[in-house]
């Protein structure tokens, strides 16, 4: 069963342009991840430290977001 040359270049053509595809998919998926917004809780402790809510109100977000969580 033979094959003519240009197939096997159709072939290869085919294979780089599918690597490079899933390569492009992959990058956008892992940027988007990257970009992802702080938890909750890391906002609350960033309130915290910058005066915006006292202790007492960390405490309570705090813990009504561990038990929302679980």
């Amino acid at each position: 069963m033979g094959t003519t040359p240009v197939g096997w270049w159709l072939v290869l053509a085919a294979f780089i342009i599918a690597v490079v595809a899933i390569g492009g998919l992959l990058y956008v998926q892992l940027q988007r991840e990257a970009t992802v917004e702080p938890d909750s809780l890391e906002t609350l402790k960033q309130q915290y430290a910058s005066g915006e809510i006292d202790e007492n109100e960390l405490e309570t977000r705090a813990d009504r977001l561990l038990q929302h969580e679980s």
